[in-house]
Order: C-alpha cells, then sequence, then structure tokens
C-alpha cells in the first residue's frame, strides 16, 4: 500500500480491516475526507475491501453518516476493532457498484459511444474494466466502445491516458 505524498509515513490498516471484515467486527476509526480537508471519528462496520486504480478502498456502513459508503484506505489515520458485531443484512457489492467505472459513483445513467482509432484499439482491449462495454471491431482496425457509466469523471479521465481527440478517439453522448 502506498503512501499519500504529503504524508512522511502511513499506518498499513490492511491487516485490521481484513480482520473485522472475516469477524464481522466494527472498527473505530479516524478519517481525514480530503475534500473537506477534516478529519472524523468514525464508527464503520467494513463489508469490502477493494482495489481501484492502484489503491484500496473500504465499502461499509458508516455509523455516522448512517449509510453505506467508500472509504480511501490511505486516508485513515488511526484503526482499532471493536467488540461490537455487524451484520450486512441485504447489501450486494454488485449493485451498489453497478455501472460505477471505478470508485467514483453518481445518479446518472450516461451513455458513451467512442471511436478509438487502430493503433489504440488493441489496448483498449485487454483493459480490465469493472464494468462491460460492448466492443465493436470496425473494417479499418478502429474499435467502436460504448459503454453506460453513473459519473462522467473517471471515465473521461480514462479516456484523456489515450491522447489528444481526434488523433486517437472521438467521443459522442
Amino acid at each position: 500500500m502506498g503512501t499519500p505524498a504529503y504524508r512522511k509515513e502511513s499506518s498499513n490498516f490492511l491487516q485490521p480491516i481484513i480482520k473485522a471484515i472475516l469477524e464481522h467486527k466494527t472498527i473505530d476509526a479516524v478519517y481525514h475526507t480530503q475534500s473537506r480537508n477534516q478529519t472524523t471519528d468514525r464508527k464503520i462496520d467494513p463489508y469490502y475491501r477493494i482495489p481501484r486504480d492502484q489503491r484500496f478502498y473500504l465499502i461499509g456502513f458508516c455509523h455516522l453518516k448512517q449509510e453505506i459508503r467508500t472509504f480511501r484506505i490511505s486516508r485513515f489515520l488511526k484503526i482499532e476493532l471493536t467488540s461490537m458485531s455487524f451484520d450486512k443484512g441485504e447489501f450486494n457489492i454488485k449493485k451498489y457498484l453497478k455501472n460505477t467505472w471505478s470508485i467514483e459513483q453518481g445518479d446518472q445513467s450516461i451513455a458513451f459511444k467512442v471511436r478509438f482509432n487502430a493503433s489504440v484499439a488493441r489496448y483498449i482491449k485487454e483493459e480490465e474494466l469493472f464494468v462491460r462495454p460492448r466492443m465493436t471491431d470496425q473494417k479499418d482496425g478502429s474499435m467502436i466502445f460504448e459503454v453506460t457509466v453513473n459519473n462522467e469523471k473517471e471515465f473521461i479521465r480514462w479516456i484523456l491516458q489515450y491522447g489528444p481527440q481526434q488523433k486517437y478517439w472521438n467521443l459522442s453522448l
């Protein structure tokens, strides 16, 4: 697990998180929310640890917010297991992450259609994705890539890694 650039050291909380998940134990945590630059004490029922974009995230029930939340593990400043047990109930990870490109969720359904030119298409085919796109090969070697996501930001960042528009890809909504 990496360390955020702004921190000199970072504790590795993977082991206690995995233990809490396996034993269904609530954790006491100190968590830093980057978007608000705020640190809070929380009780979390840890459901799943998932890797996304070279980072680890924890999905669980946050007692403070009274809802299922996603936490970036490197933003935890402290974690302690409690003796409190929890039950996930009807929670379904596939349903929770449906149409989520990576980790940022939205409440929309946005359909994208992208044509990748031949020099990029073969790399797109080997991508390991969390959603199921429809990919259609074209006679000129290009590929039409169609996908529906619930948040456009991560998807657009992903496309941009393949170079400038018009040269390597064209996008339509």
